[in-house]
C-alpha cells in the first residue's frame, strides 16, 4: 500500500526535513566557494547564514560565474 501522506506537511518532520535541506545547501555552497575563492572569511559566514533558501539555491549558479567573493555575495 503506497504512502500517501507528504513530509513537508508534517509540523515536527517537515521543518526538520527542511533545516536538513538548508544545512547540506550551505556546505555544498562553503565547499565551492572554499575551492573557488579560499577560505571564507567571517562576515561571508554570516551572510551566508543571513540568505534564505531561495537565496542560497541562486548561490549555487552565481558562485559558477562569478569573478570574486565580493561578487558573489553582492
Amino acid at each position: 500500500m503506497p504512502i500517501t501522506v507528504n513530509i513537508l506537511d508534517n509540523k515536527v518532520l517537515g521543518r526538520e526535513y527542511k533545516k536538513g535541506v538548508r544545512v547540506g545547501q550551505l556546505k555544498v555552497l562553503r565547499r565551492q566557494i572554499n575551492q573557488r575563492f579560499g577560505p571564507i572569511p567571517a562576515w561571508a559566514e554570516e551572510r551566508l547564514i543571513s540568505y534564505s533558501d531561495d537565496e542560497l539555491d541562486a548561490l549555487t549558479l552565481r558562485t559558477l560565474d562569478a569573478q570574486s567573493l565580493n561578487d558573489l555575495l553582492k
